[in-house]
């Protein structure tokens, strides 16, 4: 039964609340109930030890996602206007939530002007932010493979990592507060392995992020045969050291697409360490080696016990921000977004 015909129930059984016709209601929720059975051809037998392995179907899913369909047929029935309209797509978007991981539509963002976040274009309350991972010697990527949470690695020709940070907040200025405190948490134990991190202005991130991307079709059990492709982006989701799943992709197109971020949805058999990965990709795709943000952010780095204002000092007005330069002469370009998070992280 497919996921038309159970849309149709679900209108149904608004439209017989509606109207009183409790009967009509309760058979069409019957049949939504029944519709959402484990289909016996579903079944797979374990020949050598004769057990029979059923499929999982996410019924707390299914429970919650109906139980707030009934909560907007309730809501009409009260004669209320906007909160039926609320229930009815929020209990949607429960039942129909993989469908929309998969078409990318719910990972949309939307750039901030003048900041660094990017938020969610259909969960206003999430907040993301990306941060490059900038290291002060070639092939030292002992910073990268200490890194937790969600990574993005980009191969080919310029070759960069990110650090996606996501928070849950209800404005701008406290999701700011959450990245922050999470990459000061970050900074401090990278720089020590010869590694930093530069948040990236919200404009940039989206313009990173503006891809038109094919899925790499890989098994779940054999990551190594993911490093070994000519992937363009990899996304990684690293916990206690550990790769814990990951995504591959090709760029099809850049910067005609809305930005989304990146999910690392596939799991793998196996969870190697984060160390065991970097060396992959590096002997196969390469690390990007240090540039002028590298000696910048080394000397606010081992500053710290220093007053801000004598770190660094802002040399000249540029288009889209400002010339910065440390007392040791490295000088870089920063939006102001990025100089009031920089200031905040290395302070």
């Amino acid at each position: 039964m497919g996921w038309g015909l159970r849309l149709a129930a679900v209108l149904v059984i608004l439209i017989a609340l509606a109207l009183g016709a409790w009967p009509v209601s309760l058979l069409a929720l019957a049949y939504l109930a029944y519709s959402l059975r484990k289909p016996r051809g579903q079944r797979a037998v374990i020949f050598r030890q004769e057990v029979l392995a059923k499929p999982k179907r996410p019924w707390g899913r299914y429970i919650l996602g109906g139980f707030i369909l009934l909560l907007a047929g309730i809501a009409l029935e009260s004669g209320g206007t906007l909160s039926p309209v609320v229930f009815f797509f929020g209990g949607l978007s429960v039942l129909f939530w993989p469908t929309l991981r998969r078409s990318g539509w719910a990972n949309q963002v939307v750039p901030m002007k003048e900041s660094v976040l990017l938020r969610s274009r259909l969960f206003p309350l999430r907040w993301h932010a990306l941060a490059e991972v900038k290291l002060e010697y070639q092939n030292e990527t002992r910073g990268i493979a200490a890194m937790e949470g969600k990574l993005l690695v980009f191969a080919g020709r310029n070759p960069a990592t990110f650090q996606l940070v996501s928070v849950t907040a209800f404005g701008h200025r406290q999701a700011e507060a959450k990245v922050v405190k999470k990459l000061r948490r970050e900074t401090r134990m990278l720089s020590q392995r010869g590694a930093h991190i530069l948040p990236l202005d919200g404009a940039q991130a989206a313009a990173k992020l503006s891809l038109e991307l094919e899925k790499l079709r890989v098994g779940t059990d054999d990551f190594e045969a993911v490093s070994s492709l000519p992937f363009d982006v990899i996304a990684l989701r690293v916990e206690d050291g550990l790769v814990v799943s990951h995504r591959a992709f090709n760029v099809v197109e850049s910067g005609k697409v809305p930005p989304a971020v990146l999910s690392p949805d596939l799991s793998q058999e196996r969870e190697p360490l984060l160390a065991e990965v970097v060396q992959e990709i590096g002997e196969r795709h390469g690390w990007p080696g240090p540039d002028g943000y590298s000696p910048f952010l080394a000397a606010l780095d081992a500053s710290r016990a220093e007053p801000i204002a004598d770190r660094f000092r802002v040399k000249s007005e540029v288009e889209g921000g400002v010339a910065v330069e440390t007392p040791g002469g490295a000088e870089v370009r920063l939006s102001r977004a990025q100089l009031r998070v920089v200031a905040r992280i290395y302070g």
